[in-house]
């Protein structure tokens, strides 16, 4: 999973380098290819731990969605 995020990174640096950097940032959390990868995986982890914790808000918001619109025989896409 952390060499395919470094991959699409790659490919998407042009277009859209803040996506990915973090996607850079996500390969370098799970699976980081040397200490200093891993130094930086550390260092931004810290700065963007609000924005983790927001975003896992919405992740349970929209599973929650998802699992009731299921119950009640909704679309669910």
């Amino acid at each position: 999973m952390a060499d395919n995020f470094r991959t699409q990174s790659f490919y998407l640096m042009e277009a859209h380098p803040i996506a990915a950097a973090h996607l850079v940032l996500a390969a370098a959390s799970i699976a980081p290819t040397c200490d200093a990868e891993q130094d930086v995986a550390d260092q931004f982890s810290y700065v963007i731990v609000d924005f983790a914790q927001q975003l896992g808000v919405l992740h349970r918001r929209a599973v929650g969605r998802l699992t009731q619109e299921a119950k009640e025989g909704g679309s669910g896409y």
